[in-house]
C-alpha cells in the first residue's frame, strides 16, 4: 500500500483545523502527508498567507504544500473539471492511498466544490488502485451548514489526538491572523474543546472525527 496521503484543503488553516492531530500521527507512523490548499488566502492576507501555511504545517512535520492558487470564495465561478484536472495530476504523481478533504455538507460553497472534485477525480476505476477518502469537519462551516440529514456531518471513524492536541495548538499559532477569540469556534479553545467531545465519544482525551466516504479492504 502506498504510503502517500493527500490532505486537499480549500484555503489556508483548513488543513490543520480539520486533522492537524491525525496529521501528525500518520506521520509519525511512517507516512508521507501532502498538504494541497487549492485557494488562495484572504485578499487582506494574502501576500503574505503562504509563508504561514509553510510554518504550520512544517510544525506538524508535512515535508511538501502545493498551492493550486485558485481564486478564495470563487471556486464556483471556474469549470469543475479544470478543478477535476489539477486534482488527477496530483493523484498521477503521488499515488495516495488515502484522501483527507472536506465534508460534502459544509456551509462553505469552496469547500463543496472541492468535495466534488476529489470525489470525481478519485472515482474507482477497473484496473485502478482503490484510494480511501474521508472527510474532516471544519469549524466555522461545518457545524454551521443546515442540518438535515443529507447535510449533517455524521462522524463515523474517531483518531485519538491525545498525544498530538498541542501540535495542532501550536500549528494553528502561526495562522493567528485566521483565529477569533472564543467563543467563536474557530478560537484556540473552541478547537481544543471539540476535540474534547470527539475524545468522550470514543473514550480518549481528544479525537479528531472524521465521516468515511469510501474505504476498500483488498
Amino acid at each position: 500500500m502506498s504510503k502517500n496521503v493527500l490532505v486537499i484543503a480549500a484555503h489556508p488553516d483548513d488543513e490543520i483545523l480539520g486533522s492537524a492531530g491525525t496529521i501528525m500521527k500518520l506521520v509519525n507512523n511512517g507516512y508521507k502527508v501532502i498538504s494541497v490548499i487549492a485557494a488562495k488566502g484572504r485578499k487582506e492576507e494574502e501576500h503574505h498567507i503562504n509563508q504561514f501555511i509553510l510554518k504550520a504545517n512544517k510544525q506538524i512535520r508535512v515535508e511538501e504544500v502545493i498551492f493550486l492558487e485558485l481564486p478564495n470564495l470563487l471556486l464556483e465561478t471556474i469549470p469543475l473539471k479544470e478543478i477535476n484536472k489539477s486534482i488527477e495530476a496530483l493523484l498521477s504523481k503521488y499515488d495516495p492511498s488515502i484522501i483527507f478533504t472536506h465534508h460534502y455538507g459544509d456551509i462553505n460553497r469552496d469547500h463543496q466544490i472541492l468535495f466534488q472534485a476529489v470525489l470525481t477525480a478519485a472515482r474507482p476505476l477497473p484496473g485502478k488502485k482503490p484510494i480511501e477518502i474521508i472527510c474532516f469537519e471544519t469549524v466555522s462551516s461545518s457545524e454551521w451548514s443546515q442540518h438535515t440529514t443529507d447535510k449533517d456531518f455524521k462522524p463515523n471513524y474517531f483518531v485519538d489526538v491525545t498525544d498530538t492536541i498541542d501540535d495542532k495548538i501550536k500549528a494553528l499559532q502561526h495562522y493567528d491572523v485566521e483565529m477569533r477569540p472564543f467563543p467563536h469556534p474557530r478560537s484556540y479553545e473552541g478547537i481544543k474543546y471539540l476535540a474534547r467531545v470527539r475524545g468522550m465519544t470514543v473514550g480518549v482525551e481528544y479525537a479528531e472525527a472524521f465521516e468515511i466516504i469510501r474505504r476498500v479492504w483488498k
